[in-house]
């Protein structure tokens, strides 16, 4: 089988579509498959890994992304005879083979605010055309896949729940050398409250900023925690995203100048000493696909707390304090707890790590490459 792979992401901003490609590229490489993989680039780079003789990287002309999709991409697969095409979200309307699509979630469909108009626009028009062409979907979660279901209608049997997983490097402990040359890099000491992802709207980070001030608020206020809550700073990282350049006024005005710290864009390299140098980590987002960073988190040790709601419910249910993101108050109480209860946290941290057991990349490029059989075999009928 000769499969393409639109490999635009593995060279563009460090984002979870990014994380999502690499790991499946990487694991297809180490399992030594017979396959042909073509990755569709539109620049050149470099990957943390070599790729044996049977993947090629072709760049094509660097084109708008939707000529790219639309016309560059169906005319490579027609002059290279590729079996199957796999895309994240927008597929071509017309393409010589059968095609997947993978969509991590549809967020927009249920909080609508948190995506700019004129993208949510583009991607209603053209996500409903991609479901129609592609042989097969795959989602991250259940939470995804009935939200696909539910939003556009997509017969269940067309779609396939292929969970997500946390890197190896993120299950070894760090030395606390290694540790510190990090967190002095950005400034930082151990015991932190802790944020992971791209600082937009359905992250939920407003909330967490008025959580986290109440958090504070109480224990100067009832003189309880002093030691560590007092303290106790809240680290965000992660790249500024559309619409969240309001967030450090809102610290000011919150007073908590002295206890946010905004790192911005992290590389790869430096997550984990970040996450093993953390107290508590806190991703009360509104909906997500998935979630990585909870799972990453997890595979750290550190004890979490997340959204009741979602493909979170899925990933952390029992191994994490979980939350109605949508109030304040409840963060705060769950930050309150997992600050004030040591045991509680060492339980969580248990938890956490033996939770992540259950996901494997390996596993996830399996039932992968078996999708794409059964894309294949249905474009055969």
């Amino acid at each position: 089988m000769r499969i393409g792979l639109d490999a635009r992401v593995l060279f563009g901003p460090h984002t979870g579509d990014r994380t999502y490609l690499l790991n499946l590229v990487r694991q297809f490489v180490s399992m030594g498959e017979p396959h042909q993989f073509v990755l569709f680039t539109d620049r050149k780079g470099d990957l943390p890994f070599p790729l044996p003789p049977n993947f090629r990287l072709l760049v094509l002309p660097r084109l708008s992304r939707w000529l790219y999709t639309g016309w560059l991409l169906p005319r490579a697969c027609a002059t290279l005879k590729i079996d199957l095409l796999h895309v994240q979200y927008i597929a071509p309307l017309v393409a010589p083979c059968p095609v997947i699509t993978t969509v991590h979630d549809v967020h927009w469909k249920r909080f609508p605010k948190t995506f700019p108009v004129k993208d949510r626009w583009l991607m209603d028009i053209f996500l409903s055309l991609t479901f129609r062409r592609a042989a097969l979907v795959i989602t991250d979660s259940q939470a995804s896949r009935d939200d696909v279901v539910q939003f556009f209608r997509i017969p269940t049997e067309k779609i396939r729940i292929i969970p997500l997983a946390a890197e190896e490097r993120f299950f070894v402990p760090l030395r606390e050398k290694e540790r510190h040359v990090v967190l002095q890099r950005y400034g930082l000491t151990e015991g932190y409250v802790l944020f992971v992802g791209v600082l937009q709207p359905r992250k939920n980070l407003v909330r967490l900023l008025h959580a986290f001030s109440v958090v504070r608020r109480e224990a100067r206020e009832t003189g309880h925690g002093t030691e560590p809550m007092e303290r106790t700073k809240l680290v965000v990282v992660g790249k500024l995203g559309w619409r969240m350049k309001g967030l450090r006024q809102l610290v000011s005005a919150l007073g908590l100048t002295e206890f946010v710290h905004f790192t911005g864009y992290v590389p790869d390299e430096d997550l984990p000493a970040l996450y093993q140098s953390a107290a508590v980590f806190a991703y009360p987002a509104l909906w997500e696909g998935f979630g990585l960073p909870v799972l990453e988190a997890m595979a750290s040790g550190v004890p979490v707390l997340t959204s009741n709601t979602s493909s979170l419910r899925e990933i952390a249910e029992g191994a994490a304090i979980l939350v109605d993101p949508m109030r304040t108050e409840e963060i705060a109480a769950g930050l309150k707890q997992l600050l004030q209860d040591a045991l509680l946290r060492e339980e969580l941290s248990r938890r956490g790590r033996e939770r992540t057991f259950r996901f494997s990349w390996r596993r996830t490029a399996e039932e992968t490459l078996h999708a794409y059989a059964e894309a294949v075999a249905f474009g055969k009928i």
